[in-house]
């Protein structure tokens, strides 16, 4: 089984790529960066040399269907996107490479009917709107898309893009659908910021995240089990997921951080505005499907992270140029 991941050099991407070796795949990964960084950090500094990298633009559907051929691809992880950040700032270019990106994907994936046999693809909880426009509790995978983003209404065109293509050329696909996920690895976008708090406190740096409110948190590694249980099933359809981890206000996320070192203690804060999304999600489809899926609880995940820093900080290898 040959797996192609597109954005392997982001955060999920290097978890996965990380989940592939450690299965003794050597996966052939697509990314218009050419530093594997993260994929070092996260899988090894050897990681880079145990993977087929080929340098391209998602936009590209050529190129990425010569991949496709030359590589005998079975199977597509999809996570090159941009951020909100980048779609706001850049609407019509984020669209080309959130939404004209995935279609290339899908469309490369039916040119190669019979080879490449399931499309696995990261969508958002963006494509959900503020939590006062639902019911109270968790949203339910199959609550209506309200996204208050170009970057979450790009999500929707993809969910809709992959249940087409199922439609019309049967290609099965799984989307999921992560809200704020931390860990290492995790250091650009909005949601970051918890991430990038726990950094701060291993290196002794004040840091105040942008904003408040509740979230649902979810650990790197249980994104990329996700991500990898899909890539490995037989299911069909076009199906998408809610992923959800630990819902919990900023307030809990800055106190764990605490209680895990002490020493930080009112060096992190943050301000008191919301995001627009929803502050817990459900995630009944996905443990039926592909669970049962415990998630990491908020603690073990924010001392996984902090371990992981400071290792990295002792060996001199931990990059803190987004703090800056």
């Amino acid at each position: 089984m040959t797996t192609l991941v597109t954005g392997a050099f982001g955060c999920i991407g290097a978890w996965v790529v990380r989940g592939l070796l450690a299965s003794g795949e050597r996966p052939v990964v697509f990314d218009l960066g050419d530093d594997p960084w993260r994929v070092g950090m996260i899988a090894g500094s050897d990681a880079p040399s145990r993977v087929v990298s080929v340098r391209g633009d998602i936009t590209d559907r050529e190129s990425l269907g010569r991949v496709v051929r030359d590589h005998g691809i079975r199977r597509v992880i999809h996570l090159a996107a941009w951020q909100v950040f980048l779609c706001r700032q850049d609407p019509p270019r984020g669209a080309a490479i959130n939404v004209v990106g995935t279609a290339n994907v899908f469309e490369v994936a039916r040119a190669a009917a019979g080879q490449v046999e399931r499309v696995v693809y990261a969508s958002s909880a963006a494509v959900f709107g503020a939590p006062s426009l639902y019911p109270p509790g968790p949203i339910a995978d199959d609550a209506p898309a309200r996204p208050a983003t170009h970057y979450g209404v790009y999500k929707v065109a993809n969910e809709e893009t992959a249940r087409v293509y199922w439609e019309e050329h049967r290609i099965p696909s799984s989307g999921f659908r992560p809200l704020t996920v931390y860990g290492p690895g995790r250091d650009f976008g909005l949601t970051a910021d918890p991430t990038l708090a726990m950094k701060a406190a291993v290196l002794g740096r004040p840091f105040q995240i942008r904003w408040g409110g509740s979230t649902d948190l979810i650990y790197t590694e249980d994104v990329a089990r996700a991500v990898l249980a899909a890539a490995s099933a037989r299911l069909d359809g076009a199906r998408v997921y809610n992923l959800h981890g630990a819902s919990a206000s900023v307030t809990d996320v800055v106190r764990t951080i605490e209680a895990a070192r002490p020493a930080v203690k009112g060096s992190i804060t943050h301000v008191e505005q919301a995001l627009p999304f929803p502050a817990a999600l459900g995630d009944a489809r996905y443990q039926k499907d592909l669970g049962p899926a415990p998630p990491t609880s908020l603690t073990d995940g924010v001392a996984k992270t902090l371990d992981e820093f400071e290792r990295l900080r002792k060996d001199g290898r931990l990059d803190s140029r987004e703090l800056t």
